[in-house]
């Protein structure tokens, strides 16, 4: 997982739930741990797609549960 992706997905949850960078890690799960529901990680993956360049098809959404397999699936769709 490139740090930079994981920063940039860590600084846009923060931004997204009102919370601060630091209570967010790579093994945070999004609905049990940062409370994120899926308009919240749609509007994370938004910004991904226009920032980053990419494209997240809805099926690859459903399976996503922590921020690493976020990160990690931008950086597969980056060819990071």
């Amino acid at each position: 997982m490139a740090d930079d992706t994981f920063a940039w997905v860590r600084q846009r949850f923060a931004e997204v739930l009102e919370m601060d960078p630091s209570e967010i890690n790579r093994d945070s799960r999004l609905a049990d741990d940062l409370d994120a529901d899926s308009i919240d990680l749609i509007e994370v993956v938004n910004s991904a797609e226009s920032a980053l360049g990419v494209t997240v098809s809805e099926e690859q959404l459903y399976d996503l549960e922590t921020v690493a397999q976020l990160v990690e699936l931008l950086d597969q769709l980056r060819g990071a």
